[in-house]
């Protein structure tokens, strides 16, 4: 498998840990065209690749889930996922990420990291970013 097919495959499995665990917690997925609408029956939801907007770039920026909760997350909440198992640019993008949670998602947000493959000192940066945006 070339690295580029396996870093979107690993990336991809990541993506299925957080949607089979946000399942099992009683979430239930809806398709992000009826994200919105949904949170009006008042139930755990939660839906991936919803378009949030535009990025710091003005070009447009899509979350990897954003769930909703009626008491834990009224206001909904954003989970960023980042896999990088070998070295690579993951974590020069981190940057971009903060950025962009900082100023352009409509809610607080969490990054998850896995694949021990970022360089020295990128997971305690993004951990030192923590904000009422960002949560480790």
């Amino acid at each position: 498998m070339k690295y580029g097919t396996r870093a979107k495959y690993t990336g991809i499995q990541l993506e299925k840990v957080i949607y089979n665990r946000l399942s099992d917690k009683g979430y239930s997925w809806v398709d992000k065209k009826h994200f919105d609408p949904t949170r009006y029956l008042e139930q755990p939801i939660f839906s991936t690749q919803y378009h949030i907007g535009k990025s710091i770039y003005e070009t447009d920026l899509n979350c990897d889930f954003i769930i909703y909760h009626p008491e834990k997350h009224p206001n909904c909440l954003i989970i960023e996922s980042k896999w990088q198992e070998s070295t690579g640019s993951v974590d020069e993008k981190f940057p971009y990420l903060v950025a962009n949670i900082k100023e352009k998602f409509p809610c607080p947000s969490i990054v998850v990291l896995d694949g021990g493959g970022y360089k020295s000192g990128a997971e305690k940066w993004l951990r030192n970013q923590t904000d009422e945006k960002k949560t480790s």
